[in-house]
């Protein structure tokens, strides 16, 4: 993936200063359990091709996400590969 100036990058650390926690949570989290290829996700009409959507990409492998979705969970968790992720919007 090439790197452009406007790219969005992960944090290299995390600072526990800056985050809010709270005793709840004023969002439900988004656990995801399941994926699914995006051309499928497409070619099944569960996703419409103007849908804005958020792309991780790790390894040359991508995840993509609904933003309506983050925008109300505003954090993914689960595993993907292997390896468990974060996201947040």
């Amino acid at each position: 993936m090439e790197e452009h100036a406007s790219e969005l990058t992960a944090a290299v650390t995390f600072d526990a200063k800056r985050a809010m926690l709270s005793k709840r949570d004023l969002f439900r989290p988004l656990a995801v359990q399941r994926t699914e290829g995006l051309a499928d996700a497409l070619s099944s009409k569960k996703v419409r091709a103007d849908t804005p959507v958020l792309v991780l990409e790790r390894d040359g492998a991508a995840l993509t996400l609904l933003t309506s979705q983050m925008i109300f969970h505003h954090v993914a968790q689960g595993e993907w590969n292997g390896t468990p992720i974060l996201a947040t919007f």
